[in-house]
């Protein structure tokens, strides 16, 4: 896996500074991204001047500072953002990302599991723990950490990347024996799922196509999640829907559904404890039923 450094960032709200200073602000951004950083900063700076206490503004001058390579200054930034606003999102991973820069990894990693706790439906904050954790040589927590950042972004291609380099280590206990990885077209992802039921598998089942990702999470043969592109995850679904174990059932159905109709592609399974414990599983037979029956309907 290549020396983790990542430039993922939890972006500013919409909000914060209104009318010309919001402009100010959006043309900082697009002078940073073309590599013009002093410029950036120096409007920043204006625009912080008239609102000393907005820490999005601070943050976002932080993250100008960060991209010119002043790091310390981009540290001390992002601890002002944190001091207006303590549940800045943006301000905690900016702050995880400085401390990665300096190689002050357990400071980064500790710095991005705030940002996940801050912003719980986002993938920036496990991508960049588990990148983190992987410096740290904690390859089992960084692999949960990367999944839970798979399931909230199954389109993703760097937390796919970062997650087949993490599992093709050669020192890396996760490595699933080589039964428990194959062809779509040669081996159904039913039969997978009855495999994975029958052995009583706990861990991450990963199913890669041209569509995209998809992840189904099991313990002791049972499902607890699953997530496939294009399919509403349950954190974007009203609160009542989102809540109760029916959902959760028809959440992995349609995940599933999805990937059945996958007709290349290959699978991997990854062994190891769930990346958050499950409040609730369900039995894999009848999910697969619930499957046929679904989709014998639609036809």
């Amino acid at each position: 896996m290549r020396r983790p450094i990542s430039n993922k960032f939890v972006p500013a709200s919409a909000g914060s500074p209104a009318s010309a200073d919001r402009a100010t602000v959006v043309l900082a951004i697009a002078r940073s991204r073309e590599g013009r950083h002093e410029e950036a900063i120096n409007l920043l700076y204006e625009v912080l001047r008239r609102r000393p206490g907005d820490a999005s503004v601070q943050a976002d001058l932080a993250m100008a500072l960060l991209s010119a390579g002043r790091l310390e200054d981009a540290l001390c930034g992002f601890s002002e953002a944190l001091r207006l606003d303590p549940h800045s999102a943006q301000a905690q991973c900016g702050l995880g990302l400085a401390y990665q820069r300096l190689d002050r990894w357990r400071e980064a990693a500790e710095a991005f599991r705030l940002t996940e706790a801050l912003a719980p439906d986002q993938a920036v904050g496990p991508f960049n723990l588990g990148l983190a954790l992987h410096a740290l040589g904690n390859r089992q927590e960084a692999r949960r950490a990367l999944l839970r950042a798979a399931t909230l972004a199954p389109d993703d291609p760097e937390i796919r990347e970062a997650l087949n380099a993490l599992a093709a280590e050669p020192s890396n206990p996760p490595v699933p024996p080589a039964r428990f990885s194959g062809d779509l077209g040669s081996f159904g992802l039913p039969e997978v799922l009855e495999l994975m039921r029958v052995q009583r598998k706990t861990g991450a089942l990963v199913i890669s196509s041209r569509q995209g990702a998809g992840i189904v999470h099991l313990v002791q043969g049972r499902l607890t999640s699953a997530s496939a592109p294009g399919i509403q995850r349950l954190g974007e679904r009203p609160t009542s829907e989102a809540s109760s174990s029916q959902a959760i059932f028809h959440q992995i159905v349609e995940a599933l559904g999805a990937m059945l109709s996958w007709r290349e592609g290959a699978f991997s399974f990854h062994p190891g404890d769930p990346p958050e414990v499950p409040s609730i599983s369900f039995d894999t037979q009848r999910v697969v039923m619930e499957l046929f029956r679904t989709t014998e309907e639609r036809a």
